[in-house]
């Protein structure tokens, strides 16, 4: 009885530690799955770019840049007063100069808006929009890292967007298609910032981004290592491999409805403002790597399940495993048995956990966040564990008959 208890409660500490691990990983694999985004998307400057460079081709981008650059520039061109200046020198006459202005000014201002809609189509405004991207970019990631520099800064809760660059040269481009008047335009400093949103809980997450940015690329990587361990400690480690699965569409679930609240959220923010009718598409384009990588998890999570269900003691399950597990025998069967076989036969538990493990590591340390790279890779393990039970088949059936007692 003295040697049962002391089992008994080394297995109880086990399980327990077992299941807080389990809790600690599921809780933590949403803040890893951001986490590697960012550190895929934000700070990863060529990934950035090339997830909003194509928001230059977008027709509602380009219409709230044509809109927003036109009304900053009209703003300052006071068509009205300098058509009235002109006609009251050329026609001398007040009243008919008043009449007139208005109808010119307002022509004035369209060829104004043509013009920029023109330039923001051309291909002079990809580079630039390219060169914006790179520059917001950079300060994005300096705010995270506490400073304010470049387009994009804090101004209190505020985070605002300058515009310089690209109002300078839009402003060269009306100048080349003949309006003069564009160049002698001086834009003031509050014409020039655009208040993207309120952003009250950035202190939260330069906090957040201080503690974690030296590990954001490897979070997936140690969210599974967490699993593993609390699979490999668990008693019933089926069951916990299922519940591996179902918290990783759980979690994968909750996030993806988390990211549909937060875009809610930042298109109110932006509705009533010249962006409102592309902040769906900038949203929608800036987590698309992060939502195609929930959409693996949540894969991933269910083909857990699957095997964890699969493995298990049920009687369905077993049932399941009996004729799968024939039907894989019966094609063994007919392979000649060789050295390979036997070698792996003798070693297929220790196989699975290899290639179990391989599977996992190239998931997480390549590209997480594809959705083929996804499927590719669990393709490719069910191919293995598929072979490995065909080569063994033959091997495993020996050795039963071998154990049958002799009539």
């Amino acid at each position: 009885m003295s040697d049962v208890k002391p089992a008994q409660k080394r297995s109880g500490v086990r399980s327990i530690a077992a299941v807080l691990i389990f809790v600690i990983a599921a809780a933590l694999t949403p803040l890893a799955m951001l986490g590697n985004w960012g550190h895929a998307t934000v700070v990863n400057s060529e990934q950035f770019l090339a997830t909003v460079g194509p928001l230059a081709e977008s027709p509602q981008v380009q219409a709230a840049v044509s809109e927003a650059v036109s009304a900053a520039i009209v703003k300052q061109v006071d068509t009205t007063a300098i058509v009235g200046d002109f006609l009251g020198g050329l026609l001398n006459n007040d009243q008919l100069s008043a009449s007139l202005s208005a109808p010119i000014a307002a022509g004035v201002n369209k060829l104004i808006g043509e013009i920029v809609q023109g330039f923001i189509a051309s291909d002079a405004f990809q580079k630039v929009w390219v060169t914006l991207a790179g520059a917001t970019q950079k300060s994005v990631v300096a705010i995270l890292q506490g400073g304010n520099e470049g387009p994009v800064q804090m101004q209190g809760d505020q985070v605002v967007l300058d515009i310089s660059d690209l109002l300078t040269a839009v402003q060269s481009q009306l100048v080349a298609q003949g309006v003069s008047l564009a160049d002698k335009v001086t834009i003031p400093e509050s014409d020039r910032q655009i208040v993207l949103f309120e952003a009250p809980v950035v202190a939260q997450l330069q906090f957040v981004y201080s503690l974690t940015s030296p590990i954001l690329q490897w979070f997936p990587l140690l969210m599974a290592i967490l699993f593993g361990l609390a699979i490999i400690l668990a008693r019933r480690r089926p069951r916990m491999v299922l519940a591996v699965g179902i918290a990783l569409v759980v979690t994968g679930g909750l996030t993806t409805w988390a990211l549909g609240v937060g875009k809610t959220f930042f298109v109110d923010q932006l509705a009533g403002t010249v962006f409102g009718g592309a902040s769906g598409v900038f949203w929608d384009t800036l987590f698309n790597y992060l939502m195609t990588g929930l959409q693996g998890l949540m894969i991933f999570g269910v083909v857990l399940a699957i095997a964890g269900w699969y493995a298990g003691s049920s009687r369905p399950a077993r049932n399941v495993r009996s004729h799968v597990v024939a039907g894989l025998t019966e094609i063994g069967s007919s392979l000649p048995e060789n050295g390979l076989s036997t070698f792996l036969a003798a070693r297929a538990d220790t196989v699975r956990w290899v290639i179990t493990a391989v599977t996992v590591f190239i998931l997480v340390v390549g590209s997480v966040m594809s959705l083929t790279h996804m499927i590719w890779v669990l393709l490719l393990a069910g191919g293995l564990f598929t072979l490995l039970q065909v080569l063994i088949a033959k091997t495993e059936a020996v050795a039963v008959t071998a154990d049958l007692p002799a009539n």
